[in-house]
């Protein structure tokens, strides 16, 4: 009985956010959910959508929204497609994670190819707008974190705060996608389909070093 109803558990705090897949495998092995934070070497991407103000001006409400719903529906199943995890939207932005709350190998180049899925996925679509993505890897503390009322599964730490950095700063870099350094290192020797460029350093907020950053055409 108590199996059980920690399976249902699982299934409705996963089900929105993963692979059917991966949510069955975390069924079957609950052991490997740590909750309440564990450290953990992730990927983070972070995903805006560009020309959503010019778009809300010309359109009715009911066009903007469903526009909206076919980017975020593209990028959420590029994600998943990758076995990456859909953390959470905000407003015409979304957050995702690679290698938690599952294990998961050569998490860097799965977040590429998700990012490089998101890229054509909206140009296949013919979508009037524009998506800038970030990415960056490093440790993070992920687990349901909140307050006692309401909470969620997510990552917080310095990592992911440059990957948010880094999707903000596509804008004056001019490219729709910008990688961070630890992420352009692990994807060395691996089968890549483009190669990475390298851009010039660029400050960000919250930092007093240049961060190296990459870009893939």
């Amino acid at each position: 009985r108590q199996q059980y109803k920690l399976r249902q558990q699982i299934k409705k705090q996963f089900e929105h956010y993963l692979d059917p897949r991966q949510v069955k495998k975390l069924q079957d092995n609950p052991d490997s959910l740590v909750l309440g934070g564990e450290k953990r070497y992730c990927t983070y991407l972070f995903t805006d959508v560009r020309g959503f103000t010019a778009l809300s001006e010309k359109l009715e409400p009911q066009e903007v929204t469903a526009i909206m719903n076919q980017a975020l529906t593209i990028q959420a199943d590029a994600v998943q497609k990758y076995g990456g995890m859909v953390d959470k939207y905000i407003g015409d932005a979304m957050m995702a994670i690679f290698n938690a709350p599952l294990d998961l190998h050569n998490h860097e180049e799965r977040a590429i190819q998700a990012a490089i899925q998101i890229r054509d996925g909206r140009q296949a679509a013919g979508l009037d707008i524009g998506v800038g993505i970030g990415l960056n890897s490093g440790p993070s503390v992920v687990g349901n974190l909140g307050s006692s009322s309401r909470f969620d599964y997510t990552a917080i730490g310095d990592a992911v705060n440059t990957a948010a950095r880094l999707e903000s700063a596509t804008k004056e870099a001019g490219v729709d996608l910008l990688i961070g350094e630890s992420t352009a290192k692990a994807l060395i020797g691996t089968p890549t389909k483009k190669p990475l460029r390298r851009l010039d350093s660029i400050n960000v907020k919250g930092k007093s070093k240049k961060l190296g950053i990459y870009t893939m055409d």
